[in-house]
């Protein structure tokens, strides 16, 4: 799992062509395995498939984003820690203030359990970090593909996230919700 912030400039612009081309290219070859961008193209997050730690930074280090130095920074998580701290049930986890000033430290980190997912929303996330396919998740839960997409929209709305690599940070509570990003911007 890296999280990736990146220089606001002209160049940043430039290399986008070339920065989707390599990414696309990692996608066809299964190493990307889910990607996003955040706060307004500033940001990704990528569920990358690497072997070992150097692997992964030899793909990183290949993107024409890191050869024209506007990645600011990179953060670099293994995505089974992640998984086990999404599989810690919701209330043991502490709280993050939500945008009405919940309780709890600010930017304390954790699971948020603001979002109060069911215990089958947990379920289906934890597929999901997995690396499910919603038709997989549907066919071990005996229900549609369908059925899926419905619990997973209410996952999204809950951690107030709009894709599925976004997922494991919003569980982490290391990224900010949509509306702290408005906020914020």
């Amino acid at each position: 799992m890296v999280d990736r912030e990146f220089r606001d400039d002209d160049r940043l612009r430039r290399t986008l062509p070339a920065h989707s081309t390599y990414w696309r290219r990692m996608s066809r070859l299964g190493v990307l395995l889910h990607g996003g961008s955040w706060r307004e193209g500033c940001g990704e997050t990528l569920v990358v498939k690497a072997a070992t730690r150097g692997e992964l930074q030899q793909v990183l280090g290949e993107d024409p984003y890191v050869q024209e130095h506007l990645v600011l920074e990179t953060r670099i998580r293994a995505l089974e820690a992640l998984v086990e701290a999404a599989e810690q049930p919701p209330a043991a986890a502490p709280a993050r203030p939500g945008p009405a000033g919940g309780s709890g430290p600010a930017g304390e980190a954790g699971p948020r359990t603001d979002a109060q997912l069911s215990a089958h929303e947990w379920r289906v996330a934890r597929m999901m970090l997995a690396g499910l396919t919603n038709r997989q998740i549907a066919e071990r839960f005996a229900v549609s593909p369908r059925a899926v997409e419905q619990h997973i929209t209410r996952i999204y709305r809950k951690l107030s996230i709009s894709r599925r690599a976004q997922l494991a940070v919003a569980i982490q509570g290391g990224l900010p919700r949509a509306g702290e990003l408005a906020a914020a911007g």
